[in-house]
């Protein structure tokens, strides 16, 4: 009897706290929060925060000699295998906006540079590498630079490009150790 008694006040009070106040359970009546019914709005998700520290930090050598990339941008390269494609390009002068940046930074327009071409997963399908103390001045490396951590959030890129120690390129040396951040395309 207890229990059927504690049961029923339950019900009751819920029915009371669900209750419509006024007229605003009445047709006609303008829906909305009342006092006995707070609303309950589903706040919707933030947004990553954009990153935070300079564009690019790391290394990137070219036969022992440093390059001090300073700026990284983001273009719609084209498709790959069906599939969309993002150059970044990586320089150590400025691009000023250019939208022709990979082609500009392969012809050294913007002195030492790497533009790298990834798909939607981070999967690295062609690097070029642009640096003074490389004989050929640039050079196309496939296979062992990959991106780690790859993001692409709130707007922007990120990701740590690296070539996994020095690599051999034609008997020359290229590292690259790279975190990065910057505006997507």
């Amino acid at each position: 009897m207890r229990r059927a008694l504690v049961c029923v006040a339950a019900l009751a009070l819920v029915a009371a706290c669900t209750k419509p106040a006024g007229d605003a359970g009445k047709a006609g009546a303008p829906a909305g929060p009342t006092a006995s019914t707070p609303a309950i709005a589903a706040a919707p998700a933030a947004p990553a925060p954009p990153a935070t520290g300079p564009a690019i930090a790391g290394t990137y050598t070219g036969n022992g000699k440093a390059a001090a990339l300073t700026q990284v941008t983001a273009h719609t390269g084209e498709p790959f295998d069906d599939k969309p494609v993002t150059e970044l390009v990586f320089t150590t002068k400025d691009q000023a906006g250019d939208a022709k940046a990979s082609d500009h930074a392969l012809f050294g327009n913007y002195g030492d540079a790497i533009i790298v071409k990834v798909q939607p997963d981070g999967t690295v399908i062609g690097t070029e590498v642009i640096h003074s103390a490389l004989k050929m001045g640039s050079v196309s490396i496939s296979g062992p630079i990959t991106i780690k951590d790859y993001k692409v959030a709130g707007g922007e890129i990120s990701g740590h490009l690296t070539s996994g120690g020095p690599v051999d390129v034609f008997d020359q040396k290229v590292e690259i150790d790279l975190t990065f951040h910057t505006k997507a395309p």
